[in-house]
């Protein structure tokens, strides 16, 4: 139900059934409470009131960060300079709102639950005229709820393939050159959003979005969800065998030894092939699901 409320019943059985690999847009369902339990001025009210900790929040100018004692103070933000560096064109994050705004909560445990994906949402205030965050790539699936204003998204096919957790993070391959590539092509998708649209970006797509091109704050929602990928059955199977007391035995020193570690691998190797192979799959499947569904931990995404 979560899921349909961000995209219509045919798209959220669409998305279930065959996982997107290219950007779309669609229009916020009528019945979506969005926009109602979380508005923008809801999230206004955030910096407002100084209620937003400063620990989920970050702040953009111009692709930059901005060190957090520019904004906040005994780990709240302050609303008069949230204000101040909003008038100077700088973008707020308020990251993961579902751990601190209960409603935002309840709709992304609904979507879990519905997915066997974990995920957050996170909102940003760009003001109009102005980018915050420039060009970069995502590691999980992202649906873009626009709440208020206007904001372009310039998109790019993957840079590369099936980016996850901390493998491939652009921040760890970037290559400044690639930049004037993209500018030169141009985007291979272009969005203008506006209230009430929707953008569903698969991981790995280049994007850079902005709003130079605004007369208005833009305020937009931007809800993560985190794909399971065979790593992740894989680590839960394994995981499995501390049961197994095999698995509990004590590699001697000796056995760490540069010298020795090849035998110690072949070893371990084969004690986790005969173990897989003797795993009851039927007996795995509640306890994955049951995983799948409350697992909510980064150490665990």
């Amino acid at each position: 139900m979560s899921l349909e409320l961000l995209l219509g019943s045919e798209a959220a059985h669409d998305l279930v059934a065959a996982w997107p690999d290219r950007p779309y847009t669609l229009t916020l369902p009528g019945d979506s409470p969005i926009g109602r339990v979380i508005s923008a001025q809801t999230i206004r009210g955030f910096l407002d009131t100084g209620c937003a900790p400063s620990a989920y929040v970050n702040v953009f100018h111009r692709g930059e960060g901005l060190h957090p004692a520019r904004y906040s103070s005994d780990d709240r933000v302050l609303p008069a300079s949230a204000q101040v560096l909003l008038d100077k064109g700088c973008t707020f994050q308020l990251r993961e709102l579902n751990r601190w705004h209960p409603p935002l909560g309840v709709f992304c445990a609904g979507i879990q639950a519905e997915t066997g994906c974990a995920g957050y949402v996170t909102a940003f205030i760009t003001p109009p005229g102005h980018q915050g965050l420039d060009y970069h790539w995502d590691q999980y699936l992202s649906i873009v709820v626009q709440l208020e204003g206007s904001k372009t998204w310039e998109l790019w096919k993957p840079r590369v393939d099936a980016p996850y957790r901390d493998h491939s993070m652009s921040t760890d391959l970037w290559q400044d050159e690639w930049v004037a590539q993209w500018m030169q092509a141009g985007p291979d998708y272009e969005f203008e959003l506006t209230v009430g649209d929707v953008l569903v970006l698969p991981r790995g797509w280049v994007h850079n979005p902005h709003s130079r091109n605004a007369s208005e704050a833009s305020v937009h929602l931007t809800f993560v969800l985190k794909e399971r990928v065979p790593q992740w059955v894989a680590e839960r199977l394994i995981g499995s065998a501390i049961n197994d007391v095999r698995f509990r035995t004590v590699i001697p020193p000796s056995g760490l030894d540069p010298a020795q570690m090849p035998e110690t691998i072949k070893g371990v190797r084969a004690l986790v092939i005969d173990y897989l192979n003797g795993l009851n799959v039927e007996e795995m499947v509640p306890a994955l699901r049951h995983a799948a569904e409350k697992e909510m931990s980064h150490a665990t995404l």
